[in-house]
């Protein structure tokens, strides 16, 4: 399962190009969780949720979730050979979601919320012997660890930590990892100091910003519930699972709990995605919109960098096979080859040769935001099927000007299911940045390419 491990996390923190002025402040940089497979960070946990189900023994494991923890379990425990039980609320739209459909995935309707879908969840796994998937209860350990990975890979981007970070406050699961995370990376002096954490909410009726507004330091509300109105004004309810860790994460680093309004939310996906490019959800939007408010109040500085979480955040990329009939000319689409692929490509005639087989039996994707073309890939189709995969990926490419955004990942994705994951393709052996691209969606090396010179 190492090839499944490569294509989850590490995902892009994407520099922002004008939401950075929008917000006031210095440099923003938002990291991409819905470039993970299913689209959103859970993935991170379900890998090894299910792992350590495998590694006990358990042939099933059963969850409470109304989708994304649910839809990331089902998509790794297919992967496993486990079989996936999850209990949703009675009516939940949510089940007809794509990885429920897997044929390794049961959904069990029981109650009418969140809170007695987990009872239930929590009993059958008792019963069955199954594996309890509830993140964040029997599994802290795990959680914390897992999203402690999230401040190391920003760590090793930015070369140092951020001076904020920005976050949905959820179950506080994600807060408690990140703060794990900077927290082991400064002790072990490699970083100078951790990031003020600053904590969205989208609602201020919870005990963790009640304590915090007051100046409390310890939380005393026995009933730790978040709970807030969605974008479709449907009731959300989180159990805080380690609300005294939770604020003691915020405290500790010099960060706030920050309330945000809906428009204020509703305004943050409108901007992200005019100014950007970029998709975000209700909590990347609420965080995002955190730092606004946070700037308007005077608790967020502008000067340094500040990091946002995107839970689903992705690129509004479409990514569509081309025809001959469609396009200018062969020799344009040589020109975007030449420009994306710079010193790792061929020459002239190369190029246009490996285009034109493309169309003659292989397949060409182009890559576009707002309508312009941001990344190409070339594929053309062998004469074997045995010898070697019958599908060769001879060019793919992305405009460097477009910012790091996951394009070339979106691509290869693209690839992988027009060639039912069948193919090979060459690198030159200098360029690292693509070998590990290749390596995160699960390619390996298998050989050395020698060539004849004449």
């Amino acid at each position: 399962m190492e090839l499944l491990k490569q294509r989850i996390g590490r995902t892009v923190l994407y520099k922002t190009v004008q939401l950075n002025s929008e917000l006031n402040v210095e440099e923003l940089y938002l990291k991409m969780e819905g470039l993970n497979p299913t689209g959103h960070m859970h993935d991170r946990i379900a890998y090894y949720l299910v792992k350590e189900a495998t590694q006990l023994g358990f042939e099933t494991l059963v969850v409470a979730s109304l989708g994304q923890l649910g839809e990331s379990l089902a998509y790794v425990a297919e992967r496993f050979g486990l079989a996936c039980r999850v209990v949703m609320p009675e009516g939940s739209i949510d089940r007809k979601k794509r990885w429920y459909q897997q044929g390794n995935v049961e959904i069990i309707e029981h109650g009418s919320s969140y809170n007695e879908a987990y009872r239930k969840s929590r009993e059958l796994a008792a019963s069955n012997n199954w594996y309890d998937a509830n993140h964040g209860y029997s599994n802290c350990c795990i959680t914390d660890n897992v999203y402690a990975e999230i401040a190391e890979e920003i760590v090793a981007k930015l070369g140092n930590s951020p001076k904020n970070l920005f976050c949905f406050l959820s179950n506080g699961t994600l807060i408690t990892g990140l703060h794990l995370g900077f927290r082991s990376l400064w002790r072990r002096g490699l970083i100078q100091r951790i990031p003020k954490i600053f904590v969205a909410c989208a609602s201020d009726d919870n005990p963790l910003y009640k304590a915090w507004k007051s100046g409390e330091t310890r939380v005393k509300e026995l009933k730790n519930l978040n709970r807030y109105k969605g974008i479709n004004r449907n009731t959300i309810e989180y159990t805080i699972i380690d609300p005294q860790n939770v604020l003691n994460a915020v405290n500790d680093s010099g960060g706030a709990f920050i309330s945000v309004a809906d428009h204020e939310i509703r305004d943050m996906i409108a901007k992200t995605r005019g100014g950007e490019d970029l998709k975000v959800a209700f909590r990347g939007a609420a965080s995002l919109a955190a730092c606004a408010v946070g700037r308007r109040q005077g608790i967020v500085d502008w000067c340094g960098s500040s990091v946002v979480i995107l839970e689903e955040g992705r690129n509004e990329l479409n990514i569509r096979q081309l025809s001959e009939d469609e396009i200018d000319s062969v020799e344009q689409l040589a020109d975007y080859v030449d420009k994306y692929l710079g010193k790792y490509g061929d020459d002239r005639q190369s190029v246009l040769e490996a285009i034109r087989v493309a169309f003659n039996g292989g397949f060409v994707l182009g890559a576009y935001i707002s309508g312009d073309m941001k990344g190409l890939a070339v594929v053309i189709k062998m004469p074997v099927g045995l010898v070697m995969p019958q599908y060769h990926l001879v060019y793919i490419g992305a405009d460097i000007a477009a910012g790091s955004r996951g394009i070339g990942t979106r691509l290869m994705e693209a690839v992988r299911k027009h060639t039912d994951g069948s193919f090979s393709l060459h690198v030159d052996v200098e360029n690292k940045k693509a070998i590990k691209l290749y390596e995160k969606m699960g390619l390996k090396k298998a050989y050395y390419r020698m060539i004849a010179i004449k």
